[in-house]
């Protein structure tokens, strides 16, 4: 999605309002539409003055006439002249030809006489009998003027008549035009600027500041629901400045109400509570928020019940994958009690059989000794034979022992399998618990295994003794029936000490299978309990998921 950029200005930066900027530029464009109304103004005033002046003079000249016609020769021209200059604001002067007689025109405090007429004029009113009305210049000074030929009684050109203003009367005239002008067009625009500055304060400025505080507060993130505050653009135009009010006013209640409710979406989410969602309905771009308000809320309840489901199924495995090993420790247990019973009687039946061995070979020296030492030969022969009972029953028991522990073997190897199974169904989490599981397993066979051969060396020495009691019996038999046997019974004595060394052997044979199977038997009860504890650790990790679920309320109605 593309951003919308914002410049920022300066916090120092100093802002115009929008109805000066309007108001200056409204006085920018009056003053120029009076410069340029002034210009042409006094354009044409300065033209209609010209107009007017020479229309002045001309009326001037015609008086001159008019005057000159009623006058008679002997009145005083000087005088008529002054009185005309006072009545019609010109100067006059009467020619004589082309020479000035009478003039109200003045240098130095002296009429100016006697000086003649330009070339120019001369020749268009004098030679010509034209009259001229235009500018001419009378001692360096240039008048708006109107020069009259005057005729004789014989109707021919014997003189003229002027009637002038100075130039710079009229500059002076449109000068002061121009100020007086330029005054009014100052005062009407000062009023104009207060009446429009005041309107522009009623109509703009004041509803653009309203509407730019509220904006103000839109761009800090106040849209009053912390305060409880509604925001109202106190705008009420008809005009383009209302509608904006309008609509900024229209916007925050619009963003209030979906910056409320995601809120509200959004802490219940906090607070666990996934069954709630966007209700309102979302116009333009804000409906990719709702759409992703309840995508996320779906994405959630969908997520939590499926962890919610596999804790279940966690803790269900998780407490037989327990149970199990806690079954598994205490065949361990047992196993390794029975083994160390088993230890025991090996230890005592080899003694004995050491102690058999030794009694054997003191026999046999008692009877290559001497004959008549037979009846304490035959009481030694009584204690071989009583050893070699006590023998037996010790293999006896020993085989009842190898027989327990084969049992014992057995049912490891079976709860070993139990336990690869619960911690096949509890997935992920019981994958170490299974390969505890397998290893105890291992040594359970390894264990039957040794428990069959310490079996096989048990029969054997069993044989061997009952082969030994066979022997002893078969010396006591030969002892009472001849005393001259004695060669025999030392060759007997010898099978039986051959036989009492070879169980001996067997016995020693046994002792190191009954250590081999002591340690498997250690091994296989650390590690029960090693499985036990990680079993125990992994059902309270179970419960403990399933208690952080349970504060989780979905769409199901379920918690």
């Amino acid at each position: 999605m593309g951003r919308v950029g914002m410049s920022k200005g300066g916090a120092g930066q100093k802002r115009k309002r929008i109805g000066k900027k309007v108001g200056n530029l409204v006085v920018i464009m009056q003053m120029v539409s009076v410069f340029f109304a002034v210009t042409m103004c006094v354009t044409m005033f300065r033209s209609l003055t010209t107009n007017m002046l020479k229309e002045r003079c001309t009326n001037g000249t015609n008086m001159l006439a008019y005057v000159l016609s009623q006058t008679g020769s002997d009145a005083d021209m000087n005088k008529v002249l002054d009185d005309l200059k006072t009545r019609m604001g010109c100067e006059f002067t009467i020619f004589e030809g082309d020479r000035r007689a009478y003039t109200t025109v003045m240098q130095n405090g002296q009429r100016v006489v006697g000086t003649k007429l330009s070339s120019e004029l001369s020749e268009t009113v004098l030679q010509r009998g034209q009259s001229y009305v235009g500018k001419a210049r009378i001692l360096n000074e240039e008048y708006l003027c109107s020069y009259v030929p005057t005729r004789g009684a014989d109707g021919t050109v014997n003189g003229l008549i002027f009637a002038g203003i100075s130039s710079a009367e009229a500059t002076r005239q449109t000068f002061l035009t121009v100020i007086a002008s330029t005054v009014v067009s100052i005062a009407v625009i000062l009023v104009c600027i207060a009446i429009m500055a005041a309107v522009l304060k009623k109509m703009v400025s004041h509803p653009l500041a309203e509407i730019t505080q509220v904006a103000s507060r839109l761009e800090r993130g106040d849209l009053g629901l912390t305060s409880g505050e509604e925001i109202h653009v106190n705008v009420h135009s008809n005009d383009e400045v209302g509608e904006l009010g309008q609509m900024f006013e229209e916007t925050i209640r619009r963003l209030r109400s979906y910056i409320g409710e995601i809120s509200d979406v959004l802490n219940a989410i906090a607070n666990g509570d996934l069954t709630g969602g966007a209700q309102q309905d979302y116009v333009g771009d804000f409906a990719s928020i709702r759409h992703s308000l309840d995508s996320i809320g779906e994405h959630l309840n969908d997520t939590m019940r499926q962890i919610r489901e596999s804790a279940e199924q966690v803790s269900a495995g998780s407490d037989q994958v327990s149970n199990s090993a806690q079954s598994l420790a205490q065949g361990a247990t047992e196993q390794a009690s029975s083994v160390e019973e088993l230890s025991a009687t090996v230890s005592d039946i080899s003694e004995n059989a050491k102690r058999t061995v030794q009694a054997t070979r003191e026999a046999g020296q008692f009877v290559e000794q001497a004959g008549s030492q037979l009846g304490a030969s035959m009481e030694y022969v009584q204690q071989l034979n009583t050893a070699m009972e006590r023998i037996s029953r010790s293999s006896e028991e020993i085989g009842k022992i190898i027989a327990t522990i084969e049992d014992i073997a057995f049912q490891t190897n079976i709860l070993a399998l139990n336990a690869a199974v619960e911690a096949a169904r509890a997935g992920a989490a019981g994958k170490g618990f299974a390969v505890v599981a397998d290893e105890v397993r291992n040594l359970a066979t390894k264990s039957d295994e040794a428990a069959k051969a310490t079996k096989g060396l048990i029969e054997n020495s069993i044989s061997a003794v009952n082969e030994g009691s066979s022997v002893v019996s078969q010396v006591t038999q030969s002892l009472e029936r001849t005393s001259q046997s004695a060669g025999g019974v030392t060759e007997k004595m010898s099978i039986v000490v051959e036989a009492v060394e070879s169980q001996t052997t067997a016995i020693s044979q046994v002792t190191e299978g009954i250590e081999q199977i002591s340690a498997v038997v250690q091994t296989n009860s650390a590690t029960s309990e090693e499985s036990a504890a990680a079993s125990e650790e992994l059902s309270s990790q179970a419960n403990l998921l399933k208690q952080l679920m349970s504060s989780f309320r979905l769409k199901s109605g379920r918690r």
